[in-house]
């Protein structure tokens, strides 16, 4: 059989998206901070796109408006004027992208020598948080440093994560050196770095953090020195007596020295490296209405409200320039009307979402977590005759807000445990889970297999494993470190 290259056609049938259809997903996955940045490019890109007025007519209202105001100009009740040049609608084009015109009139410079308004602004934002390097930095430049120390000591910084600690061995950060640096050297750095404010800065480790942060003239540095460098994992375990017998004191002079640890500082870094606010805006408001009723309103004042410039539909309505404007024109056109086809489709789609989670999760809306029902997303696109994959986008990064608060919408959806008289949420279970902790001899805790007789006693069949499970994920600990000595 010999082997070579050859041109040959086939005929099949694939199912292809189109860019319109792929666009329509993209929004609707989209966030409203998402969204409202994709409509602040679309409207610096393209000048046929406008910001609508908040009461002003609809778009469909405007276009008939301005077809009929068109009709009445080509009967001659009105005169139009001469078709304008391309160099003309260049410049008219030109001056809707540029930048400046996207700048509110208050934010201009006004003539009569007022100050910039959009310079103030610019005045107002806040500088940037001083990071933790940067503050370590300047703290050593007020010591005596000798030139060839600083590369080591700056691999150090730099060898900082998020909480302060060092993140890597001292042999990983000199190996980068070829052998310029010795260990012991290394290790001289790093005592320069834990010197520095905040204290506990530089810690290998948790227990070493919390003795950086302890004064040697403590009159308890000795016994707190101790018990962090010999007994912590003992601490760690809650194995008090054992503490106590092998220090030689008593249980409640450990459970003092706990105490102290208690009002250290565990992540010291975490000071400087804080992010800025996350600010959380509802999609989707779930309130009662007149008669008791939960009903579902969107927050469409978030949702920017677009509308088409009546000046280029009255250009393409009059054939007014050449023929390479016109297509110009008409595809930024359709560009506009094919983004605003999609935001309403995702806003109609979200309502539709929305409206099917209340439908089967209004007992939670009034009675809390306790009455969260067990909920799938294709139950959701069954009842609505869509794909489940269009439902997790419509409620990927969207939150709703509710008599129990703002939740993000994916956790509607949850899986389920068997009880008496159906079934419960997992969310539901661990609630539960919780109040029987909270609710337990502290002498005596429970053990899971305890927790999950109680369930049981309640109606809720659960496995010690899945209580085990539950439990982890509340961040609870077992019992032998939840026990009070």
């Amino acid at each position: 059989m010999s082997l070579g290259m050859q041109v040959s056609q086939r005929l099949e049938q694939r199912q292809v998206l189109s860019l319109q259809t792929i666009q329509s997903l993209n929004i609707l996955q989209m966030s409203t901070a998402d969204l409202q940045d994709l409509v602040r490019d679309e409207l610096l890109e393209n000048p046929t796109l406008e910001m609508a007025e908040a009461e002003g007519p609809s778009q469909a209202e405007r276009e008939a408006e301005i077809h009929e105001k068109l009709a009445s100009e080509r009967d001659g009740e009105a005169t139009t004027e001469a078709g304008e040049t391309y160099e003309e609608v260049y410049e008219f084009l030109q001056r809707n992208t540029d930048i400046d015109e996207y700048v509110p009139r208050s934010a201009k410079v006004a003539q009569d020598g007022e100050p910039d308004a959009k310079q103030e602004a610019f005045n107002q934002v806040a500088a940037p948080d001083v990071q933790l390097v940067d503050h370590l930095r300047e703290q050593l430049r007020m010591q005596e440093i000798d030139d060839l120390d600083w590369p080591l000591i700056e691999a150090i910084l730099y060898s900082l994560d998020h909480r302060g600690y060092l993140e890597y061995p001292l042999e990983d950060i000199i190996k980068a050196f070829d052998g310029r640096y010795s260990l012991d050297e290394a290790e001289w750095a790093l005592g320069v770095v834990q010197s520095l404010e905040p204290r506990g800065v530089g810690a290998r480790d948790l227990s070493e953090c919390l003795l950086l942060q302890i004064g040697k003239d403590d009159p308890d540095y000795p016994e707190l020195k101790r018990l962090l460098s010999n007994h912590w994992e003992d601490v760690l375990k809650n194995r008090l007596p054992k503490i106590a017998k092998d220090m030689g004191i008593s249980l409640d002079e450990v459970k003092l020295l706990i105490d102290l640890l208690g009002t250290l500082n565990p992540h010291p870094g975490a000071l400087y490296n804080e992010s800025p606010t996350q600010m959380v805006t509802p999609d989707v408001i779930v309130e009662e209405d007149e008669n008791g009723k939960f009903v579902v309103r969107m927050t469409r004042e978030n949702v920017p409200r677009l509308t088409i410039s009546p000046s280029y539909l009255k250009m393409l309505e009059g054939r007014k320039g050449d023929k390479d404007t016109l297509n110009f024109v008409k595809g930024k056109l359709n560009n506009a009307r094919q983004l605003m086809d999609a935001i309403n489709q995702r806003q109609s789609t979200l309502e539709r979402v929305a409206n099917e989670i209340l439908k089967r999760q209004e007992e939670f809306m009034s009675r809390g977590v306790s009455a969260l029902k067990p909920m799938k997303m294709q139950d959701i696109a069954d009842e609505l005759g869509i794909h489940h994959s269009t439902v997790w986008r419509a409620v990927y990064g969207k939150y709703m807000q509710t008599p129990q608060g703002i939740k993000a919408m994916n956790t509607f959806f949850t899986g389920g445990l068997p009880k008496d008289d159906g079934e419960t949420s997992r969310e539901a279970v661990k609630l539960k889970v919780k109040e029987i902790v909270d609710g337990e001899t502290k002498k005596k805790p429970l053990s899971d297999m305890a927790i999950a007789k109680k369930l049981d006693e309640a109606g809720i069949k659960a496995s010690r494993r899945v209580v085990t499970k539950y439990r982890e994920e509340l961040g609870i600990p077992d019992s032998r470190v939840r026990r009070e000595h």
